[in-house]
């Protein structure tokens, strides 16, 4: 059979965890072809309106739809799923059909890809996993060495390779020394998490301001003013009266938690989501009140620090690997903007991270830990409207200049 989508093999900078990354397939507890929509590009969608494979031709012709809200080739069909189970029909005992039947080259671009994320920048491509699959989130919160950098080599559809542009007036050696630095921060041994999102905090801001006055050329020097500071430990030193504030970051993250609602795609979700709310407090709709959510998560914070021995890695791991995949701090905005998003996200996930923990028993393991943080993304890694509402919320609220974020950080 004619080969659909080509490869390539092309050197990468990965961080190694996705070199032990594999697709688990049928052993998968909570797969991607369940709850999602499956969408299909053109040459795909093409090839799977004229096949005439015996197992699978009545299948593909029943499901696969044209996607008429979709925008351009790469979103032009999709496959609607089994309204019964959520699932995609072209699955057979937790297995694609289509791969089991046409081949790897069959599969859609969005199918092939998943959960990778890969861009070419200055010349070189870069690969990580988004970590709303569950044995990517494994294997890039559990390990200690999982954000390690190396050169490796990647297969890819060269098409679909995302081709990243940023300079922010910039030179592309300078973004890079930027990322690099950012990067090494929230790796510096002998400082708390916190303590290193409150250091990136003030270089973001710094950096922003200095975009701002056009004063690029300054941006190395500044790279090794804070290189210094952090190194000298002045800026730690002054961030060690900071005090947390739990009313404000109980309040702020469940109401950006409660903005998706208890709507939930599969049965793992529905098991987290509902957890999470029953461990804040909240009753069948949703509700808490004021008092009953704040003591439910001072109470789950506690002992989320126990929880965390079994899993030293994963809210470091979780940050670093929300850097790689944004060009961090690089977004669009600023780079203050940039970390204010890095902000929300950790603290949501804290928010869950601590609900699961203020429960009756013992505190969870490093399984419910990564399962959460697996459902976390699968709920909100991909809505980029949400994280534009939840910037916005910030912003109306008051809460997005530094002083008030420290308020955040601390737990």
């Amino acid at each position: 059979m004619a080969i659909l989508h080509p490869t390539k093999t092309l050197p990468a900078l990965l961080p190694r965890y996705v070199t032990r990354f594999a697709c688990t397939g049928s052993a998968c507890e909570d797969n991607c072809c369940s709850g999602w929509l499956v969408t299909l590009d053109k040459k795909t969608f093409n090839a799977y309106r004229k096949t005439s494979h015996p197992g699978l031709g009545a299948t593909l012709d029943k499901h696969v739809k044209r996607h008429r809200a979709g925008d351009g080739d790469q979103n032009y069909g999709k496959i609607e799923l089994d309204p019964a189970t959520g699932q995609c029909p072209i699955m057979s005992d937790g297995l694609c059909g289509v791969q089991k039947g046409l081949g790897e080259s069959y599969l859609s671009t969005t199918c092939f890809t998943y959960p990778r994320q890969t861009r070419q920048f200055s010349g070189k491509f870069e690969q990580a996993l988004m970590l709303s699959c569950p044995e990517a989130a494994r294997q890039a919160l559990l390990q200690p060495d999982a954000f390690d950098f190396i050169e490796s080599r990647i297969t890819v559809r060269p098409d679909v390779v995302q081709a990243s542009t940023v300079s922010f007036g910039l030179t592309t050696e300078a973004v890079n020394d930027v990322r690099i630095f950012c990067l090494q921060l929230m790796r510096t041994g002998g400082l708390a998490l916190w303590e290193r999102l409150a250091v990136l905090g003030v270089f973001c801001e710094s950096l922003t301001a200095t975009l701002a006055a056009s004063q690029h050329a300054a941006v190395p020097a500044l790279i090794e003013r804070f290189t210094g500071l952090v190194a000298g430990g002045g800026l730690v030193d002054a961030l060690h009266g900071l005090q947390p504030n739990h009313e404000a970051q109980a309040m702020v993250f469940s109401t950006i938690l409660a903005d998706r609602g208890f709507q939930t795609t599969t049965s793992m979700e529905t098991e987290i989501v509902l957890s999470v709310g029953s461990r804040l407090g909240a009753d069948d709709n949703g509700v808490v009140d004021a008092g009953t959510l704040v003591a439910s998560y001072r109470r789950g914070l506690d002992r989320l620090e126990q929880a965390l021995q079994a899993a030293p890695h994963l809210l470091e791991h979780y940050v670093l690997n929300e850097m790689f995949l944004t060009l961090f701090p690089f977004v669009d905005g600023s780079p203050f903007e940039a970390y204010l998003q890095l902000v929300s996200r950790f603290g949501l996930l804290r928010l869950m991270l601590a609900a699961q923990c203020n429960n009756e028993g013992e505190v969870p393991g490093a399984e419910l830990l990564v399962r959460t943080v697996h459902i976390y993304c699968r709920r909100f890694q991909h809505q980029t409207m949400f994280t534009r509402r939840v910037n916005g919320a910030l912003h109306a609220s008051g809460w997005s200049s530094l002083d008030k974020l420290y308020g955040f950080l601390r737990s």
